[in-house]
């Protein structure tokens, strides 16, 4: 398997802060009024997306290029992953 390189965006050493994703979460309730999904669900969801091939830099999926910790807490989202979700 061949070493995947950076998205164009962002690089390895991209690291997002609980605090800003917390702003981010803030911004997508108020602006979009996005609901979340419950606590319970969003630690399942983001212990399969830790587990999962496509999780990559540090908090990035390699599916659909979005950051994990925030998709996961996102009620009407689903998992990316190609053929068969995980979540």
């Amino acid at each position: 398997m061949s070493k995947q390189g950076p998205c164009k965006g962002c690089s390895e050493s991209i690291e997002v802060s609980p605090e800003k994703v917390e702003a981010m979460l803030q911004m997508l309730i108020s602006s979009r009024n996005v609901e979340l999904a419950d606590e319970e669900t969003s630690a399942k969801r983001l212990d399969q997306c830790l587990s999962c091939t496509g999780y990559v830099y540090g908090g990035t999926c390699k599916y659909c290029g979005c950051l994990v910790q925030i998709r996961t807490k996102i009620k009407d989202r689903v998992c990316p992953y190609p053929l068969t979700p995980k979540w």
